[in-house]
């Protein structure tokens, strides 16, 4: 549960601006603010059901961007890249240098 909650404020951290402005204040809301669907019925002039579907409609909406472009993805496996560089020279020290600049030239941008 908190997996996917911290899922959905990264997919919207990246895909943000493609949503409807209403969308994206809906999201931000309740990601951002903790509001609950009621409050944000309340702020958008919509009941809470309205919030609750505006709020999955918007999810499916990042899931479908993350599907086709792989931002999310591909900011994961650079992170894990340079993470396991940096073990690597905080474990091993100056003799692991080619082994790092290897793991360094694999990230794809």
């Amino acid at each position: 549960m908190l997996e996917d909650v911290v899922r959905k404020g990264r997919l919207l951290d990246l895909y943000g601006p493609l949503l409807t402005e209403k969308q994206r204040r809906c999201m931000e809301m309740y990601f951002d603010m903790d509001l609950s669907l009621s409050e944000i019925g309340e702020e958008l002039n919509i009941s809470r059901q309205g919030a609750y579907d505006m709020l999955k409609r918007a999810s499916q909406s990042l899931e479908k961007y993350e599907q086709r472009l792989h931002l999310l993805a591909r900011y994961d496996a650079v992170r894990g890249k340079i993470d396991e560089a940096e073990a690597l020279l905080d474990r091993e020290g100056p003799e692991k240098i080619e082994s790092v600049k290897k793991l360094l030239h694999e990230i794809e941008l």
